[in-house]
């Protein structure tokens, strides 16, 4: 089981160089060969690009990332609690904080995410989807 990062499905989505690996990590989540989790703070960050539309036309991205991860974990206020004392460097935000205690407090083992951020938190350990070794082990079990 692993957490999905909002990255991997704007990149699965929109031109970039992780489009095919990200897509490629949805792709297995959908067909049931690996168990993928995101949250509601997900879904969030999702919405609040697909309303704003500065990267493109994301209808229904929202909709249909809710219904591939459902049910989408809850941001509980154990989880909030868990982010806000995070031992975490400053360039790591305040919703991947709340990811990352999310991974912590649902005992999810692993990220999947561009961001190197993570790379810095304790107790997650991260799979670039660019790293096709760790992605290939990590989805092929």
């Amino acid at each position: 089981m692993f957490f999905v990062d909002t990255n991997i499905v704007i990149y699965a989505t929109t031109r970039s160089h992780y489009r095919d690996a990200c897509a490629h990590v949805l792709d297995a989540v959908t067909r049931g060969q690996v168990e993928g989790r995101t949250s509601v703070a997900v879904l969030e960050e999702i919405w609040h690009l697909e309303l704003r539309g500065v990267i493109g036309n994301l209808t229904g991205l929202t909709a249909d990332t809710r219904t591939l991860f459902a049910p989408v974990l809850a941001v509980t206020d154990e989880i909030f609690g868990r982010a806000l004392a995070l031992a975490a460097p400053g360039n790591v935000g305040a919703n991947d904080r709340v990811h990352a205690a999310t991974c912590l407090v649902m005992d999810i083992p692993v990220i999947v995410s561009a961001d190197a951020g993570f790379d810095e938190v304790p107790g997650v350990r991260r799979v670039d989807p660019l790293d096709e070794e760790s992605l290939r082990t990590l989805l092929d079990g």
